[in-house]
C-alpha cells in the first residue's frame, strides 16, 4: 500500500536566514542577474518545451518574460507531457537541440534523461526562496521544480450536491456515476499517470477494472475534464486544484473536492538541456519561473505558488498547510510505460 504522506510540504525556511528577494526593477542592477542578461540579450530567445501549464498560463508567461527582459524571448511549445517528451526524444535523436527549457508534467521523464546526461545542472539563485521540500528536490540541481497543482475530485454544483458529491477516489467506482465521470488518458497526461500508478498501488488494478465499468469520458489532459464537467457532459470527474478553482472563481458549475484518501501533490519540474544553443537566456528564464512575477501568475491562476513569500488564490492553501500522496520519479519511470499498455488494454484506447 503506499504511504499517504501527512506533512509532505514543510514550513517556509526563517526569512532572518535568506536575504530579501529583490524586486523585479532591482534586478538588472544585481551584478549576477545584469551579467546573466546581457549574455541572454545576444542570445536573443530561447525555446521552451512546456506541459504542466496550459497554453494561456504558459503564453503569460512568456509574455511577462519578455516584458521584465526585454530583448530575450521564450518561443513556447506547449503539448501533454507525454507528446511534448516524445518530440523531445525525436529532436535528441535526430541530433536537432530545439529544445531550451523542458517542463513536463511527468517527473518519471527526468530519470533517464538525467542518467543520459541530457541535462545541464543548474542552481538557480531563487531557488532559496522556494518552499524548503521544493528547492530540495535535487540537490545536485539538475531538476528544479517550477510548478506544484495538485490532482483532485471535482463535481457539477449544478447537477451534483456537495454532500453527494465524491469525497474519495473508491467513490467513482459507484455505480450511480456510469457515464458521468471525466478522465485523462495517462499516455498523454503526465499528472493522470502520476495519479495511475498511486491508485495500482493503493488499491490495485480492479481499482481501474471497475472505473472502465463505470463507462468514464476519457480525454487526453486533465486540462479537459474540468471543461466537460463544468458544461454538464460530466458529473464528476478529475481535476487540477487550479483548473476546478479557477473555474469556480468565473462562475461556472464546478468545484474541487480534496479526497479524504490523499490529494495527488504533483510537481511539474523544470530543466535546462545540456544542449541547449542558449545558455544564458535559459538560465535567466529558470530564474524568472522562480520569480515573484511568476508566483503572482501562479497566484492569479489559482495554482499554489512554489515561493514560500507568494500566498496562494483565495480559498486554497499553502504548500507548508497541504498533504496528500506523492510521486517518487524513479518509480513512475519504471512502472508508468506498463501500465500505459495495460490500461489501453483494460479501457480500449
Amino acid at each position: 500500500m503506499m504511504r499517504i504522506d501527512r506533512r509532505f510540504f514543510l514550513a517556509a525556511a526563517a526569512s532572518s536566514l535568506i536575504a530579501p528577494p529583490l524586486a523585479a526593477q532591482e534586478l538588472k542592477s544585481d551584478p549576477y542577474f545584469a551579467g546573466l542578461y546581457a549574455a541572454a540579450q545576444k542570445e536573443g530567445e530561447l525555446t521552451w518545451y512546456i506541459a504542466h501549464w496550459s497554453t494561456e498560463v504558459a503564453e503569460h508567461v512568456a509574455a511577462e518574460f519578455a516584458k521584465t527582459w526585454s530583448g530575450v524571448k521564450a518561443n513556447v511549445v506547449r503539448a501533454t507531457s507525454q507528446v511534448i517528451y516524445q518530440r523531445l526524444s525525436q529532436d535528441m535523436k535526430a541530433g536537432v537541440p530545439n529544445c531550451d527549457v523542458f517542463g513536463s508534467a511527468d517527473n518519471g521523464h527526468y530519470p533517464p534523461l538525467r542518467a543520459q546526461n541530457k541535462l545541464l545542472a543548474f542552481a538557480p539563485k531563487n531557488l532559496p526562496f522556494c518552499v524548503p521540500i521544493l528547492k530540495d528536490f535535487d540537490p545536485d540541481h539538475f531538476v528544479t521544480i517550477t510548478d506544484t497543482n495538485p490532482t483532485v475530485l471535482a463535481y457539477n454544483t449544478k447537477l451534483v450536491t456537495k454532500e453527494d458529491a465524491p469525497k474519495k477516489w473508491t467513490d467513482l467506482l459507484d455505480p450511480k456515476w456510469s457515464g458521468q465521470i471525466a478522465i485523462p488518458h495517462p499516455g498523454y497526461s503526465g499528472a493522470m499517470g502520476a495519479w495511475t500508478v498511486a491508485m495500482t498501488k493503493l488499491y490495485g488494478w480492479d481499482f481501474f477494472e471497475k472505473l472502465h465499468a463505470n463507462k468514464p469520458l476519457v480525454s487526453r489532459s486533465l486540462v479537459d475534464p474540468p471543461v466537460t464537467i463544468s458544461n454538464g457532459e460530466s458529473k464528476v470527474g478529475l481535476s487540477t486544484v487550479a483548473s476546478a478553482a479557477s473555474m469556480n472563481a468565473r462562475g461556472l458549475p464546478i468545484a474541487p473536492v480534496f479526497p479524504e484518501d490523499g490529494a495527488m501533490l504533483n510537481v511539474g519540474p523544470s530543466s535546462i538541456m545540456a544542449s541547449t544553443t542558449h545558455p544564458n537566456a535559459a538560465k535567466l528564464f529558470m530564474e524568472f519561473l522562480l520569480g515573484k512575477e511568476v508566483g503572482a501568475i501562479m497566484a492569479s491562476e489559482y495554482n499554489i505558488p512554489v515561493r514560500a513569500d507568494v500566498a496562494p488564490g483565495p480559498g486554497l492553501k499553502p504548500l507548508a498547510e497541504m498533504s496528500g500522496i506523492k510521486s517518487d520519479p524513479v518509480e513512475l519511470s519504471q512502472k508508468l510505460p506498463d501500465l500505459i499498455e495495460k490500461w489501453r488494454d483494460t479501457f480500449g484506447v
